[in-house]
Parts: C-alpha cells; sequence; structure tokens
C-alpha cells in the first residue's frame, strides 16, 4: 500500500474492520481491539494515525515489538498478524493486517487478569455474549448453518429492521411484531442458532445484530 492509498483508506474512518491508534500503549485495550476484529471479520490496525484522521508517525519496529509481546501473551489462541510499514510525508505509519480468524473466539486479557471474547460492533468493540461464544466455539457463524424452513413474517421483519438499524433488543423486538417476550426469545435463539443473528452485551446490556 502506498501513501495515496493508505490516505484514501484514512478518510473512510474507522469502522467494524478498520481502527487507528496513535500508539500501542495499554496491552488491555490494545489485546481487546485485535481479537475484536479477528472474532467479526478480520481488518486493519493502523498504529500512527489519530481519531482526526492526521498521521502523527511512529517508530515501527518499536511498535511492531510491543504489538507483537502483546498478542503473545494477552490473546489466545495466539494470532498470526502481517506488518507493513508505509511512508509518509507525515511520518510512518506500521499496518497491522488481522485476519478473520479460522479459530474463533479468540480472548483478551483484562485489566483484572480476565480473559474476555469481543466482537466489533461499527467501530467499537463489544463484549460477546456467553451464549454467543458457544456458537462461534461450535461452527455455528453466520451464514454457516442450514436453514430447514422458510423464515416466518416476523423473522423476516426483524432482519429487514437490523438493516436499516443495526442492532435491535429484546423489548423493541417484543414491540416490532407484537409477540411476548417468551415467543420474542425463543424467536431470536432460532435465529443465533442458525447463525443469521449475533448477539451482543455491552455496558450490562443484551442486543442484536446481523
Amino acid at each position: 500500500m502506498n501513501q495515496h492509498q493508505l490516505r484514501q483508506l484514512i478518510q473512510k474512518g474507522e469502522s467494524r474492520n478498520l481502527e487507528f491508534k496513535q500508539r500501542v500503549t495499554k496491552p488491555e485495550r490494545f489485546a481487546k481491539t485485535v481479537s475484536s476484529i479477528a472474532n467479526t471479520q478480520g481488518g486493519i490496525l493502523l498504529v500512527g494515525v489519530n481519531d482526526d484522521h492526521s498521521i502523527s508517525g511512529i517508530d515501527p519496529f518499536e511498535e511492531q515489538y510491543v504489538s507483537e509481546e502483546i498478542i503473545k501473551f494477552n490473546i489466545h489462541p495466539p494470532l498470526a498478524i502481517k506488518y507493513a510499514t508505509i511512508e509518509t510525508d507525515d511520518g510512518l505509519v506500521l499496518m497491522l493486517k488481522i485476519p478473520n480468524s479460522d479459530f474463533k473466539p479468540h480472548r483478551a486479557l483484562s485489566k483484572k487478569g480476565e480473559w474476555q471474547t469481543y466482537v466489533r460492533f461499527n467501530d467499537k468493540s463489544v463484549l460477546m455474549s456467553e451464549r454467543q461464544q458457544r456458537l462461534q466455539t461450535r461452527g455455528i457463524t453466520n451464514a454457516l448453518r442450514p436453514i430447514k424452513r422458510k423464515l416466518s413474517r416476523q423473522e423476516k421483519s426483524l432482519l429487514v429492521y437490523l438493516h436499516e438499524n443495526e442492532k435491535i433488543t429484546l423489548k423493541k423486538f417484543c414491540q416490532l411484531v407484537n409477540f411476548s417476550e417468551r415467543r420474542a426469545r425463543k424467536t431470536l435463539n432460532d435465529l443465533l442458532h442458525f447463525g443469521l443473528l449475533r448477539e451482543h452485551t455491552f455496558e450490562k446490556s443484551i442486543f442484536y445484530s446481523l
């Protein structure tokens, strides 16, 4: 990737598969970000880029060394990351190419010494629910499990809603299709089992996305 391509990428802004870091600091936060990208679709992490899209420049050898140490000791199972240094007029940028891992879920060591599993939701790394972890461990991920029946009208309405609104809670789904909480929960469980939904935990609340 050359400087022009890099700047075009930066202008797109942070997303599910793109993250900016000024430096590699705070091992628990860095491990959380890298593992969440690997647990979702893979992507790119740029070191030496600020949140305002400006390039601060870094020492790529130092940043890569710190990155490798964090990934080695703070992420399990380990990840194979590809590194590249890109030269710009404003300094050097280190690019980490994070794979869409075949060994999900990867866990990150938290500040409290706990192993946590994260996924990306938009440009945030959010905690994966325990149920979603079990499904992913069993290999049930999006579009991997055959659906042996037709989707109901309510299930289709939910998928359309999520295409337009990105996330939904159990309460909102009940209101959307006029279901009881028990019936709505069963419907969400079915779609999770089919791999059509993802379940997330953020600030002690649970929500669902595609």
